[in-house]
């Protein structure tokens, strides 16, 4: 397999209003989930839960994300590390693009 390199900050455009998403996993020949998203400001994406750690890498803006007990509101540059079997929520105050990358 032959390297590759994405320039994260160009894998998706906003939407007004919408959240957009990319599955990268198949284009990057990998089996677990890697996803890149855009929100617009004031949009959510509604509680879920896995049984794999989530990684999660703000690209631009900020991004808050809900946990049962509180919330961490993650900025450009910064990595959050979500535990296999938490329930969480994604929430754009202000626009955002992130990705999601998912292990075992």
């Amino acid at each position: 397999m032959s390297t590759t390199k994405i320039a994260l900050h160009q894998l998706i455009q906003y939407r007004d209003q919408q959240i957009a998403s990319k599955a990268l996993s198949r284009k990057l020949g990998i089996q677990l989930p890697f996803v890149a998203y855009a929100i617009a400001a004031g949009e959510s994406i509604s509680s879920e839960q896995s049984d794999r750690t989530k990684l999660v890498q703000v690209l631009d803006g900020t991004l808050t994300v809900q946990l049962a007990d509180h919330a961490e509101t993650v900025a450009s540059g910064e990595l959050l590390v979500i535990p296999a079997g938490t329930a969480h929520s994604y929430v754009a105050e202000e626009r955002c693009q992130f990705i999601q990358m998912e292990t075992k």
